[in-house]
């Protein structure tokens, strides 16, 4: 099975003053599409917008942001929107609790008005960190009502306030509204430094979470496991594709699996193609499940690809997509000198290229929408550049 563009990619959000970086793009249980983008710089407390399409891309609708940064959302069934911020800070009467700007919403209803509420995760197992060490880039004052409500008065100091608590990444909804999650962060426990994948639980529509397992140790794998993907395989297992910095060439991402809904995960190991001698790498990968259960996944740096595994089960990925290589040769044809178009002139430098935070969500039985983001992006001969979201549709074909 191999992947097929169906166009050419286009614009749908940019800017030619300021950033558009890291989107993520979802598709909510009542068929709109969900797009958040960072538009700040690659820093602590960047924050994030809130595109939403009723029309499978076409049009979207001016940007909100429910909660400042939102590092993952879930969709229940019912239409409610589920969004959790990325900033957790330690509770100073309960140091194992995190406590999160939360909100809950049903988008596309006329008149709604998001429900703002503090989300509590009892996480025992992470490690706090002081807010002076995150202090860098952006100002915090969308998170002062935060800590100035934990701790009751507004002149603590960056040393007292706790950043803490674990990054969530994907949840799967299971029955009664039971939702387990996967989050990563600095554990407690480790002797080396390093960070786990937790699964995390909660019964009540994600006001509270708990710990229930460990999908990735990092001690353990001697590397630090972080940006993890989860979904629901056919079979009834979760499976999880994570990114894993080893510090190494060769570093890679990662799978696991888990038959116990989150209690227990298998070893995590490396992702390998079965048509060619290819590693995907590096960050982030995100994870769809087509309705035969093909499952196909999205990862970047240094550049953004596409594969699928038609056995449904992780372990026959294949029919690699480049996207970048796709991207420039669409700006070729519309006449934009080689100079010009994206490219990564050394690893570092990602403000001639992209973040290479792709997304993907299905559109159809045998159709998938993704998304990247570029940056001094120039669209063709005539255009200036412009930190821009690109979208396309690509099929799965035999």
């Amino acid at each position: 099975m191999h992947l097929t563009p169906v166009n050419r990619p286009v614009t749908i959000e940019s800017a030619s003053y300021g950033e558009r970086w890291f989107p993520h793009l979802v598709r909510h249980s009542d068929d709109s599409l969900l797009l958040y983008i960072s538009y700040g710089h690659d820093a602590a407390f960047s924050q994030k917008l809130r595109l939403r399409s009723e029309d499978n891309g076409r049009t979207w609708s001016k940007p909100v942001d429910n909660v400042p940064s939102c590092t993952w959302q879930h969709s229940f069934d019912d239409g409610e929107l589920f969004e959790i911020d990325c900033v957790a800070v330690q509770d100073p009467n309960d140091l194992e609790t995190a406590v999160y700007f939360g909100a809950w919403s049903f988008p596309g209803r006329m008149h709604d008005e998001p429900r703002h509420e503090f989300v509590r995760v009892h996480a025992p197992s992470s490690q706090p960190t002081p807010l002076t060490a995150h202090l860098q880039g952006y100002p915090t004052y969308p998170w002062r009502p935060l800590w100035n409500t934990l701790f009751g008065r507004q002149d603590m100091t960056g040393d007292e306030i706790q950043m803490y608590g674990p990054f969530f990444t994907e949840g799967v909804t299971f029955d009664n509204d039971r939702v387990v999650a996967l989050a990563y962060g600095g554990a407690r426990s480790s002797a080396a430094g390093l960070s786990n994948v937790w699964a995390m639980e909660s019964t009540d529509r994600c006001r509270s979470w708990k710990e229930i397992g460990v999908a990735a140790n990092g001690d353990a794998m001697g590397a630090e496991p972080n940006e993890a993907a989860m979904v629901r395989l056919k079979d009834g297992r979760l499976y999880s594709a994570m990114r894993v910095d080893s510090g190494t060439p060769d570093t890679c991402l990662h799978q696991t699996w888990s038959s116990d809904e989150g209690r227990t995960w298998t070893p995590p190991e490396p992702i390998c193609l079965v048509d060619e001698d290819h590693r995907p790498n590096m960050v982030w990968p995100r994870l769809v499940v087509m309705e035969d259960g093909t499952l196909v996944m999205v990862y970047g740096r240094p550049v953004r690809n596409i594969i699928c595994d038609p056995s449904g089960t992780g372990t026959q990925w294949q029919g690699r997509l480049d996207l970048t290589k796709y991207e420039q040769e669409t700006q070729a044809l519309l006449g934009v000198p080689e100079s010009l178009r994206i490219r990564r002139p050394h690893p570092l430098n990602r403000e001639l290229d992209s973040s290479d935070y792709p997304a993907v969500v299905v559109n159809g039985p045998r159709e998938v929408i993704a998304v990247y983001d570029v940056q001094n992006y120039i669209e063709n001969w005539n255009a200036g550049p412009v930190s821009a979201v690109r979208m396309l549709r690509v099929r799965l074909e035999e």
